[in-house]
């Protein structure tokens, strides 16, 4: 069975390449498909060069999100849009389509021969600003095994930015849910809004709960924050931090990017 490169990585930081919103999207400014490319790629090469593990594609721009499938439109401009990075970018490459569509994500990374997918709605029935998301899991497990997408990884938010849990639940056991019974290759735990750091003090005590976790920090980070969050997570997802000013809205700064790496690589040489 195939295994995903990004399941090899030791405590991997993925870059973020937030896309521009995208034809069907409210916020669609007539950018033709080949800026949005041009766009995507300086982004990732801009994530490379820095010194990045992996590389994560998400529809950010479109804003307000479906909560199900999104139109046909968006899945043909972000599989343009991998396609380019996947043949451009030597790293692991990733997908994440807003607000869950797992269904697309995952013919995606198997036709385009990407590394992992990103869900928000895994495990939980999930309360969010834009309506109800629904468990994945179940259905979403059926149809990486019926498209033998094993070497496809599946990043699991636990109750994640934006949403709460119907009926409320503790997340250690949303957590054991999503990798025993989900069987997620992983679970990202992310603070209450986008650039908001999880607790570290809480997931400390979810890797103690449950040893066996490949635990990912999905926001907040910065060089200051980073030895602190490495000696207890197995690897984190960066997007404000990587732009402009840190301002999650504004294009990657190259430098921005190498000062963090430079604070992840002295942390590893150190452990």
């Amino acid at each position: 069975m195939p295994k995903s490169r990004f399941l090899t990585l030791i405590k991997p930081i993925i870059g973020m390449v937030h896309l521009p919103a995208l034809p069907g999207s409210p916020a669609y400014s007539e950018k033709s498909l080949k800026e949005i490319v041009h766009f995507a790629l300086k982004e990732a090469r801009s994530l490379e060069a820095g010194g990045v593990d992996a590389i994560l594609v998400e529809n950010f721009h479109d804003y307000p999100y479906l909560t199900e499938r999104v139109p046909t439109s968006t899945i043909i401009a972000m599989a343009a849009v991998a396609y380019e990075i996947k043949a451009a970018i030597e790293l692991p490459i990733g997908v994440n389509i807003l607000f869950n569509d797992t269904e697309d994500e995952l013919y995606l990374a198997k036709i385009l021969e990407l590394d992992f997918i990103r869900v928000e709605g895994f495990v939980d029935l999930l309360l969010s600003d834009l309506g109800i998301l629904m468990p994945s899991a179940p259905k979403m497990m059926r149809l990486k095994k019926t498209l033998g997408a094993e070497g496809v990884a599946v990043l699991a938010d636990v109750q994640g930015k934006y949403t709460h849990a119907l009926p409320s639940r503790d997340v250690f056991d949303s957590a054991r849910d999503a990798l025993e019974r989900g069987n997620a290759d992983a679970i990202i735990l992310t603070g209450n809004r986008t650039g908001e750091v999880a607790p570290i003090d809480l997931i400390r005590q979810l890797k103690e709960k449950i040893p066996q976790a490949r635990v990912l920090l999905g926001s907040g980070i910065t060089p200051e924050t980073i030895k602190k969050v490495l000696d207890v997570v197995d690897g984190a997802i960066v997007g404000s931090f990587f732009k402009e000013d840190g301002n999650v809205n504004n294009p990657v700064d190259q430098e921005r990017v190498r000062a963090l790496m430079q604070a992840v690589r002295s942390v590893r040489s150190s452990n």
